[in-house]
């Protein structure tokens, strides 16, 4: 059994944060909250079929993670750079603006990249 460390911790915490902003920003393009639907470059549909997908990964990321499955993190790093690509596509523009997603997939990129080198 591993030991736990802070950034096993904050790894499993922004995961669960994805799962939540990518459940509740899917639910906000199906019933266009705020009128979000206008507010992106690609057609909402594949965003949200998109992000409900990706919301089902993080939280067998998270159960990864809980279990100590050895391709936890790597699954992490995967969703995370994922995201950082679809910020790019929804904004449809290289000059994104920086939102709270895109800087949570950041971090978890970096955390997962310390805890991968860490290992080797």
């Amino acid at each position: 059994m591993r030991e736990w460390t802070r950034t096993y911790y904050l790894i499993a915490l922004l995961t669960l944060e994805k799962i939540v902003q990518h459940v509740v920003v899917t639910l906000c393009f199906l019933f266009d909250f705020g009128g979000i639907r206008a507010t992106v470059a690609v057609d909402y549909r594949y965003l949200m079929v998109a992000g409900g997908i990706v919301a089902i990964l993080f939280f067998i990321a998270l159960w990864a993670l809980l279990t100590e499955k050895t391709w936890s993190i790597s699954l992490v790093a995967g969703l995370a750079v994922f995201d950082i690509v679809g910020e790019f596509i929804a904004q449809g523009t290289i000059f994104i603006t920086l939102m709270v997603s895109f800087v949570v997939a950041i971090v978890l990129l970096v955390l997962c990249y310390k805890t991968r080198s860490r290992k080797s």
